[in-house]
């Protein structure tokens, strides 16, 4: 007769489970692992935020630049008077001057609450600066824009912010083959041959370093 043996379960040894040495071990692995993809996502941010600025930097100004050469070159007279000035001025030591013209850039709103938003063929335009209270250096460039010509072509409407950082923003007006620093289309008699502007802001730079970028155009008249 064959005999039968059953194995005691107890007298198995108890191999499941990780020791404290294993779980350590475990735990420091992930911690350095952590690490290396913390500090890849920490470079990444930061280099894509260097790239971010170098662009901003790079196409803040020519942007601003575009947008005054539209409005420019659509000015007109829509009679004799002052329709279109240039004013020379200062501030913190640079320049803040000051135009404000009629244009027949297109502009998309209402003249108050009340009137319902529509196309305006014929507006008043104007660009100016005002000195940053939080660093007098530098001034904050606005674009005045207002619905149509009403009483005071170079007044009233609202201010839409361009850039907060301007160190100046300079124009010189083209008479002949003079440059004036100013200009009055009731005493000049007209337009200008042509409108010289210089843009100087302050960016972000390389390591957040801030650096002074310098940006100009001429626009031109058909007379």
């Amino acid at each position: 007769m064959t005999e039968s043996r059953i194995a005691n379960p107890e007298s198995r040894a108890d191999t499941s489970g990780f020791t404290l040495v294993e779980l350590m071990l475990t735990v420091l692995i992930l911690a350095i692992m952590m690490s290396i993809i913390y500090g890849v996502v920490v470079s990444t941010v930061n280099a894509a935020r260097r790239v971010e600025e170098i662009t901003a930097a790079s196409e803040i100004g020519p942007a601003i630049l575009t947008q005054m050469r539209i409005d420019l070159e659509a000015a007109f007279l829509p009679k004799e008077g002052e329709y279109f000035v240039g004013t020379k001025r200062a501030g913190g030591g640079n320049a803040r001057d000051r135009i404000d013209f009629v244009s027949g850039v297109m502009a998309y709103g209402a003249e108050d609450s009340v009137e319902e938003p529509r196309f305006h063929s014929i507006n008043e335009v104007g660009y100016q600066t005002i000195d940053s209270r939080k660093d007098p250096s530098v001034a904050i460039l606005y674009r005045r824009e207002d619905y149509f010509i009403d009483s005071d072509p170079l007044k009233g409407g609202r201010l839409t912010e361009l850039y907060d950082r301007v160190r100046s923003f300079s124009l010189r007006f083209l008479e002949g083959d003079t440059w004036r620093n100013d200009w009055n289309s009731k005493t000049q008699k007209g337009l200008p041959k042509a409108v010289e502007i210089e843009l100087k802001i302050v960016v972000n730079g390389h390591d957040q370093k801030t650096e002074e970028q310098t940006f100009k155009t001429t626009v031109t008249f058909v007379r």
